[in-house]
């Protein structure tokens, strides 16, 4: 169809012409030159009372196969025509590749937009977008169409989101249809690990190798910035060790002579604990199988020790992709932001082998896709390895910025475009021969990243409590058929304790601490804080509340110190050393402290030394109990909740109640 005529001055990029007819911004045209027929996009409308002008850029035409530029200019006059969609395929190459990704179609055209795979995957691929844009929804589509290719994908996933895989997606079964699709299941084809299976109980527990780590690489793994004294006390523990074990690591810190190794020690007990590092790791060969997409769950981990797992999970990787025991494959970062950003913004410890992947990944069939909201805050070097970029909706400036510095085929107005996107459509450069606007098309599998409605959770919540009597529930490991076939007897019982479960940060010395965040859990029923959950035992909080401010301050010096002379504690009291000593052989007459050679902790308040020994990390949840005795509160928590505040900062608090079979 006939739209206008070339007007005024023309170049070999741009032209105008005065439009005769209905036209929009980003449509596609074609006019027709002594070199050829050309494809060309309006990029612009002006209209006054009289007339409406179009500002037009010159996309190219094919010679031999390939697009090519034009060399004269158009001549004023030249007829500008519609473009339609076979036109529009043939220049810009969109026919279907049966080894393509069907990401969707060109904006306002029934044009399917296939994305080059082996592009994908030796020349990575970002997505950029503000939050709420569609950039998750964005991935399960390229998710899908990889995993059906039955190429192996790694998913770091810090928010547990892409667990939807595994569900089809019934609710947009008729969107589906508009683009001759039908919801699929990803179930057979999705592996979920984590660090974290309390948090993530159908996942398989990630364990990441410790064998033949260097000095080096166990910093980067220690989820805190050493200072240059700690990194040289840990060279100087491991000078010695052959194999690396974090016990014996321990061990040999604790014979150095600093008291910096006491931070050391307390990070790689807490390493220990969560129990990551092993001797009998999860094998990369599990982890990369063609036909599967192994989903890295890193929900309810720290952040500083989601980096470390990321670093070693991604070093190990690309080391055996090196070696050739493993398939090519696709390593999927989100929220990238936070495990490869700018260097003047802060520095993780993932960066360094991300940024590794990124500049040497594709030589080794090592594909790397950043997904990120912040594209201002990801390593710009990084970002400028990648040769695909899907770009959704960005409003922020500085993240605007970054994203037209360092992606190659913006212009100022498809960059002035992207501030005005709609949710679901995206700009699309360097897959295809000139930057096109893509509706993205529906996903077969349910999404699994929307933002919480907060008041729909909230009535729903209330309604189910009302009508089921949900409680605040802490469970066992075993359920109670477990415990029948255990003990092969069907006659157990469900007692409910009353607890109060406390989320603590330490306000002792670290050295003290084996962590600095824990939750406690303690038994109202008895006032003992639990150690054994299976049947609700631990020790009693003795009853310190009534002591004199001097000598509770005195208790709280002889609880950091352990054991100690009445001078020692002289010097680090502030005290008379009259006042000191009297005090010191009050508490010992109450109980609370043991007269030897040095004072020290009674046995019961031995554990208060380090309450986040007594760490649980079960979960709250909320659930119907049937058919169970429920126990009556002996202890009043506001006095429990008194005591432990001496010792540690108390940031929250739930009363619930833990099941036990009897």
């Amino acid at each position: 169809m006939l739209l206008g005529k070339i007007i005024g001055k023309t170049s070999t990029n741009y032209f105008q012409f005065k439009l005769d007819q209905e036209a929009k911004k980003f449509d596609y045209l074609k006019v027709e030159s002594p070199e050829g027929i050309v494809l060309c996009q309006i990029i612009e409308l002006k209209r006054d009372v009289n007339e409406t002008i179009a500002d037009c850029l010159i996309v190219g035409l094919r010679k031999e196969g390939k697009l090519s530029p034009i060399r004269t200019p158009f001549s004023p006059g030249l007829e500008v025509n519609s473009a339609d969609d076979e036109f529009i395929k043939e220049i810009l190459g969109l026919e279907k590749n049966n080894n393509g990704v069907y990401l969707g179609r060109i904006e306002n055209r029934s044009l399917n937009v296939f994305l080059d795979i082996n592009r994908l995957l030796t020349k990575h691929i970002s997505v950029l977008a503000k939050s709420g844009s569609g950039k998750s929804y964005t991935v399960g589509v390229i998710l899908e169409e990889i995993i059906d290719k039955k190429i192996p994908v790694v998913i770091i996933d810090p928010h547990g989101e892409y667990i939807a895989l595994k569900n089809p997606n019934f609710e947009e079964k008729e969107k589906l249809k508009t683009f001759n699709l039908e919801p699929k299941s990803y179930l057979n084809n999705i592996i979920e690990y984590a660090p974290d299976t309390e948090s993530n109980p159908e996942a398989i527990p990630l364990k990441l190798s410790v064998a033949n780590l260097s000095p080096t690489t166990l910093i980067q793994l220690l989820p805190a910035k050493l200072n240059n004294q700690q990194i040289g006390i840990l060279y100087s523990a491991l000078k010695n060790m052959n194999n690396f074990d974090m016990q014996e690591i321990i061990l040999s810190l604790e014979t150095e002579e600093s008291n910096a190794k006491w931070v050391l020690i307390s990070i790689l007990e807490y390493i220990k604990k969560l129990n990551i590092f092993s001797d009998n790791p999860v094998s990369m060969k599990d982890i990369v199988q063609p036909n599967k997409a192994s989903i890295i769950n890193l929900k309810g981990i720290p952040p500083e020790l989601q980096e470390a797992i990321v670093y070693k999970l991604a070093y190990d990787l690309f080391d055996e992709r090196k070696k050739g025991n493993i398939p090519p494959f696709l390593l999927v970062v989100e929220e990238a932001h936070n495990f490869i950003p700018e260097r003047n913004y802060k520095e993780a410890k993932s960066s360094s082998i991300l940024r590794q992947i990124a500049a040497e990944g594709r030589k080794f069939g090592l594909g790397l896709c950043l997904i990120t909201q912040r594209p201002s805050r990801i390593e710009k070097n990084a970002l400028s390895q990648v040769s695909t970029q899907i770009i959704l909706k960005i409003t922020n400036p500085n993240d605007l910025r970054a994203v037209v510095s360092s992606v190659e085929g913006i212009t100022n107005e498809s960059a002035e475009e992207i501030k005005n996107l709609p949710i679901g459509t995206a700009l699309v450069v360097g897959a295809v021969n000139v930057p096109i606007f893509v509706n993205i098309r529906t996903r077969k599998s349910k999404h699994g990243g929307e933002a919480v409605d907060i008041m729909e959770t909230i009535s729903s919540l209330v309604n189910s409590t009302q009508d089921a009597d949900l409680m605040p529930i802490i469970k066992q490991k075993l359920s109670l058929q477990d415990i029948q076939i255990i003990k092969g007897n069907k006659d157990i019982k469900i007692k409910l304790i009353p607890c109060i479960f406390l989320k603590c940060k330490s306000k002792l010395p670290s050295k003290t601490q084996t962590l600095s965040d824990f939750s406690l859990l303690i038994n109202l029923n008895n006032g003992q804080i639990i150690n054994n959950i299976e049947t609700a035992s631990g020790f009693k909080i003795p009853e310190i509340n009534s002591l004199p401010e001097s000598q509770m301050k005195m208790l709280k010096l002889a609880i950091i110190l352990g054991e100690f002379t009445p001078s020692e504690a002289f010097a680090k009291s502030g005290m008379q050393f009259s006042e000191v000593y009297d005090i010191v052989n009050t508490l010992a007459n109450k109980g609370f402290l043991i007269r030897d050679t040095k004072f020290s902790l009674s046995n019961s308040l031995k554990p208060l030394h380090d309450l986040s020994k007594f760490a649980v990390y079960e979960k709250v949840n909320f659930m119907k109990v049937d058919n169970a005795e429920k126990l009556n509160k002996q202890a009043e928590p506001e006095k429990i909740k008194a005591t432990i505040s001496n010792f540690t900062n108390i940031l929250d608090t739930k009363e619930c109640y833990l099941i036990v079979y009897t």
